[in-house]
């Protein structure tokens, strides 16, 4: 493995930690927890697209296929619109 690689990998490694240590940050914030989900979204999304243009090698592939892979992302949104649309609500359990 070239050092440029161990390289980008101990960066990646690196902003992988931050953005974990962020996210039990903003868990632990006294916000609204619909400004703790897009927070907490907004930081999965960048991780799995660091994951994936790092590890997965996804950054040396065509624009097609790294458009295809991410058109889960929309998805993510949706889902996230629709658990704030349910937050005022206290479902019994």
């Amino acid at each position: 493995m070239d050092k440029d690689h161990k390289k980008t990998y101990f960066y990646n490694a690196v902003a992988l930690t931050v953005l974990t240590v962020l996210e039990l940050g903003v868990y632990q914030m006294p916000i609204a927890k619909m400004s703790q989900i897009v927070l907490l979204f907004a930081f999965a999304i960048t991780k799995m697209m660091l994951v994936a243009m790092i590890y997965m090698h996804l950054r040396y592939e065509t624009k097609v296929l790294r458009r295809i892979l991410f058109i889960p992302i929309p998805a993510a949104i949706l889902f996230a619109w629709a658990l704030m649309y349910d937050l005022p609500f206290r479902w019994a359990i």
